[in-house]
């Protein structure tokens, strides 16, 4: 079929699959994505509720050796319980439609993450390096164990005591298809366009603050204060290294393995929602209007908000996964979310004129990624005019 065409610039499709991934991910061929970037489900309450909580529901053996439970995650939504993102199922599937070399990035919480990586290793991925968001707005979820004491017990021997830390990053594990038995890595790349990393496109910046360390040039390529060598800068017989410093590189540092962003703003959230019915706060994280938690940042999704349309309480920013969709896309690439929530996979990968297709469960965010997705195109067409033949 022929793709459509604005000017000389192939228009980005989306294709929205509908359902349960392991189901809709069945109807893609094999070999037909060039990368996979997800945001899964953490798990984190359901993985107290399987492994520690002595008055739940006994676990079920899965087919795959894993186990089993429906139970209510974050905020209250059962995509958040379970333990799809602990299982080799759906990366298994993932494996069979990425080229041979093609990258898969998948984010976990810092509680859970070991779980997710193991269930994509065990699907025949192999672990390339874990990226890690850095954010700093994290509210810590923390039980001031002095002020329990002194209520109860009458004593401040504990003061100041708690049960959490501040959190501030969130991993994600980095892995990569097998190349095809036989090629060499430019062999693989040369076939499929897939196995390597773009490291010219998605360098930082100078000046940007997606990197966290020094701003200043230190004389090699990532500007971190260490020196850049070769293996033709050292004496196996003398045991000496030569030391050379490299030029600066005008496209900016090396991309690094982690990535600072804040988190989404509102407005980011909801741009191309304004046709949906909004909701509260109160709507979303189920507290009443009454209760002084919503003075609380751990409050939840929107606090006191008045008009969220966008009601996913997990988004991602777009400037961090348009980085992550850069850095392992070939151009004209297709990337697969099975995990799309409310778009940001999509909004991502169309804005940089990425093919994306996307599995999504709930229905409730079915026409928030529709109205993302639109807005995301608009803005393409936009970024796009100047090479608009008339």
């Amino acid at each position: 079929m022929a793709r459509e065409m604005y000017g000389d610039q192939v228009v980005p499709r989306f294709t929205l699959l509908k359902g349960d991934c392991l189901e809709t991910l069945k109807t893609l061929e094999d070999c037909s994505i060039d990368s996979v970037l997800c945001d899964p489900p953490y798990h984190l309450q359901s993985i107290v509720d399987r492994y520690g909580d002595t008055d739940s529901a006994p676990p079920k053996f899965g087919t795959d050796g894993a186990f089993q439970r429906s139970s209510r995650g974050f905020m209250g939504k059962t995509w958040d319980g379970g333990d799809i993102a602990f299982r080799t199922d759906v990366w298994k599937e993932c494996l069979r439609v990425l080229k041979p070399g093609g990258h898969l990035v998948a984010f976990g919480g810092t509680r859970t993450m070991h779980r997710i990586t193991c269930a994509i290793e065990d699907a025949g991925f192999q672990v390339r390096d874990q990226l890690h968001w850095i954010y700093f707005s994290g509210f810590p979820k923390n039980h001031n164990i002095g002020k329990i004491l002194l209520d109860k017990e009458g004593t401040d021997q504990w003061s100041n005591w708690g049960t959490a830390l501040k959190p501030a990053c969130e991993p994600a594990c980095l892995a990569r298809k097998p190349l095809e038995k036989g090629l060499t890595i430019a062999e693989n790349v040369m076939k499929w366009g897939t196995g390597g990393i773009n490291i010219e496109e998605s360098r930082f910046a100078y000046g940007d603050p997606c990197w966290v360390g020094p701003q200043n040039w230190t004389g090699d390529p990532s500007g971190d204060g260490s020196m850049s060598q070769s293996i033709d800068n050292i004496n196996f017989k003398s045991g000496s290294i030569v030391t050379k410093r490299s030029p600066k590189n005008n496209q900016g540092r090396w991309p690094a393995n982690i990535y600072q962003c804040p988190k989404p703003s509102r407005a980011e959230k909801e741009s191309g929602l304004d046709h949906l019915v909004k909701k509260t706060g109160f709507d979303l994280n189920g507290r009443k209007p009454e209760n002084v938690g919503h003075l609380n940042a751990a409050a939840g999704t929107g606090r006191t908000s008045t008009a969220i349309a966008n009601t996913h309480p997990t988004i991602k920013p777009t400037k961090l996964f348009e980085w992550i969709a850069r850095l392992i896309t070939p151009p004209g690439g297709v990337i697969l979310d099975p995990f799309l929530g409310s778009g940001t996979t999509a909004v991502s990968g169309l804005t940089l004129g990425f093919d994306v297709v996307g599995c999504e469960l709930t229905e409730e965010y079915w026409p928030i990624i529709e109205g993302r997705v639109n807005h995301a195109l608009k803005q393409w067409y936009n970024a796009n005019a100047q090479y608009k033949l008339f």
